[in-house]
């Protein structure tokens, strides 16, 4: 299975689907097998070591536009990040250990947790955005 942009996983916000596309193509990097038999553990780790440091700077941006707009489950979104860091963070000790089912693993996780909190949470952050609901007031 090769994961790839989806006019759905939009949140419809430039910024935040921009960063998505992104996290999706370090995905496609870790799945393509001719760059997978070419390139050496060192190549690989670099890539999860990448993927992990541009999802925490999205996560922060994204966090942070949350913030702004008074979003009310931006603490409920904050520990959905926090989770996917703890996974990364042993994903990234133990990847290039040889392991092909520590790589089927991860990406299988990374695929499943990307486009689910995609599909709901940004989802949901995005359609709230798009009400114009930016507090108590609105």
């Amino acid at each position: 299975m090769t994961t790839s942009w989806r006019d759905e996983y939009s949140v419809g916000d430039e910024v935040i689907d921009k960063h998505h596309r992104q996290l999706i193509r370090y995905i496609q990097l870790l799945e393509d097998p001719k760059i997978r038999s070419r390139s050496g553990d060192d190549f690989m780790t670099m890539l999860v070591e990448g993927l992990a440091e541009y999802a925490d700077y999205h996560f922060a941006a994204e966090e942070a536009m949350m913030a702004k707009a008074g979003y009310p489950q931006l603490q409920a979104h904050r520990s959905e990040h926090a989770d996917f860091a703890k996974d990364m963070v042993l994903f990234r000790e133990t990847f290039g250990q040889g392991s092909p089912r520590l790589e089927k693993a991860l990406l299988g996780y990374l695929r499943d947790w990307l486009l689910s909190h995609i599909l709901t949470s940004d989802k949901a952050f995005g359609e709230w955005s798009a009400l114009g609901t930016s507090g108590p007031e609105a």
